[in-house]
């Protein structure tokens, strides 16, 4: 009975100490590829019309999973809007991958995206409440890092 014991826990504690030797170390900083300026064509659906423009992210600081900066958007021929502070979250990602997943938020609404470090940047954001709740902003955007 007591092999049989040591079986069941040698087990167990081989499995969590191989997951140990996986897992990403504490200095990883997962948001630090998201540093720099992202800009690319944005479609939108704002008020019941669709419009087409650029957006542009840029990512001043990462500490850990964490991004901060600021978000801006220009109609075409437009001028760019006035900066608006943004967070974005750099998810984990599984041993391997070639993408990290992306959430965040500002002020009014909620970003969700998929970044491919140093290809690119997709990006869809979301303002149900947008203009005191009279109409619903939606922006859809495939960005890439200035050099």
């Amino acid at each position: 009975m007591f092999a049989k014991r040591i079986s069941f826990v040698a087990i167990p504690a081989a499995v969590v100490l191989g997951l140990v030797g996986f897992a990403p170390s504490a200095s990883a900083a997962p948001a630090s590829p998201l540093i720099g300026t992202w800009t690319g064509p944005a479609d939108a659906y704002y008020g019941g019309a669709y419009v087409k423009g650029t957006e542009k992210v840029t990512i001043t600081t990462a500490r850990g999973n964490v991004a901060k900066g600021t978000w801006q958007w220009k109609s075409a021929g437009g001028t760019w809007s006035k900066p608006k502070l943004v967070q974005l979250i750099a998810l984990n990602s599984a041993a391997g991958a070639t993408s990290i997943d992306i959430l965040g938020a500002d002020g009014d609404g909620t970003y969700e995206g998929v970044l491919i470090p140093g290809v690119s940047l997709e990006i869809g954001y979301m303002d149900p409440k947008h203009e005191g709740g009279t109409k619903t902003l939606v922006l859809h955007s495939l960005m890439s890092k200035s050099k």
